[in-house]
């Protein structure tokens, strides 16, 4: 009775017999593998005793000042090796990750030898493919400062996020925190900025006949939105930057022309940024067109940065309904693009709030920009 029982139990169909065959398979397949990693640590240790080997024979045969013993090599020059090893790797390293980020169907300017650090594809490769510190010191450098915003500021964002999603509510919302008698432009340009530009939204916004929602052509969305919005940027900073607009060269670019160009205040030779529009709003400009103007335009910003002999440059893009404020930056001896900010066109007040959010990060890259013209000569 025994006997069957232990049979009935080792029933390769009942339960108990499943478990006890997935056991030994599993346990078999643990041993193949505890069997392989041996035979894998030995093989290593092999190669490696047989390459230490030919590298001491290989000293023993050349002759070398700087050496002690037959065969040792002195702390100095161990240094230096270690040094220039370490060197070599990381740009490898770096290289590896250019050319995995170059191969990504979403990558716009791997073909210039850019990094996109705006690409969450292209930061995972170079976070696995690069040391930690690296890629942490890297980031460092492309991140903005943040620029303190004005009491004047804060308030009236914050009183503009809690209002009712309507033109008419944050309209009277605008007009009861904002536009201070004590109003300063210099002191209070962050205010000045969100006053101007959300009164112009909610404007366009409430007209009878909104361009927001119809097709503008490149040219009359520049003049609309971006020149607007851009002039209305730097009007606090009009003494360090000059704008020029529509078809406006630059010396370094050869025979490119611009939408816009940044120069520094009484020099035409020194430019912080370009600025290109890629057609206008509701128009379905292609994204092939706007493909080619971002390489076109950060195939210009090289050639500045490489006249300049500079380690960064700023621009401006706007594609579809959106405004992009970016950074070309060197630094390694690799370049890497940065997209700063993103405004989408405010349409709704849905939107408009949006834009609210994202004005910090647009005040901040313009700070970068004024402080990066002021140090250039």
């Amino acid at each position: 009775m025994h006997a069957a029982n232990i049979n009935k139990l080792l029933d390769v169909k009942s339960e108990f017999g499943e478990k006890y065959a997935t056991y030994w398979d599993q346990r078999d397949e643990s041993d193949i593998q505890r069997t392989l990693r041996i035979q894998n640590q030995q093989t290593i240790k092999r190669l490696n005793q047989i390459t230490n080997n030919e590298i001491a024979h290989n000293l023993d045969t050349v002759p070398n000042e700087t050496a002690g013993k037959s065969g040792e090599v002195n702390e100095s020059e161990e240094e230096n090796w270690t040094e220039s090893s370490a060197e070599s790797d990381a740009e490898s390293d770096t290289e590896v990750a250019l050319r995995q980020t170059t191969n990504l169907a979403s990558d716009e300017v791997g073909r210039l030898q850019i990094i996109d650090l705006s690409s969450t594809t292209a930061l995972d490769i170079l976070k696995l493919e690069i040391p930690i510190d690296q890629f942490n010191a890297i980031i460092e450098a492309a991140n903005m400062d943040p620029v303190p915003t004005s009491a004047y500021a804060s308030e009236l964002s914050n009183a503009l996020d809690k209002a009712p999603l309507s033109t008419r509510a944050l309209r009277e919302t605008l007009y009861d925190v904002g536009y201070r008698k004590d109003f300063d432009l210099v002191a209070h340009d962050d205010a000045n900025f969100m006053e101007i530009t959300i009164r112009y939204f909610l404007d366009l916004m409430s007209s009878p006949n909104s361009p927001l929602n119809k097709i503008m052509l490149e040219r009359t969305a520049a003049s609309c939105l971006i020149i607007y919005l851009v002039n209305q940027l730097f009007i606090a900073n009009n003494d360090v930057i000059e704008l020029g607009w529509l078809e406006r060269e630059f010396y370094s670019t050869d025979r490119s022309k611009f939408d816009g160009v940044l120069f520094k205040v009484g020099k035409k030779s020194i430019s912080p940024g370009l600025i290109e529009f890629s057609g206008g709003i509701n128009d379905k400009t292609s994204s092939r067109k706007n493909s080619k103007d971002i390489e076109k335009l950060y195939s210009s910003m090289i050639k500045v940065m490489k006249d300049a002999k500079t380690d960064r440059m700023f621009c401006v893009r706007c594609y579809g309904h959106y405004i992009y404020f970016e950074k070309l930056l060197i630094f390694d001896d690799t370049m890497y693009r940065k997209i700063d900010a993103t405004m989408e066109i405010p349409n709704t007040p849905r939107k408009l709030k949006a834009f609210i959010k994202e004005i910090p990060s647009i005040l901040a890259w313009k700070e970068a920009v004024t402080s990066h013209a002021l140090n250039l000569n």
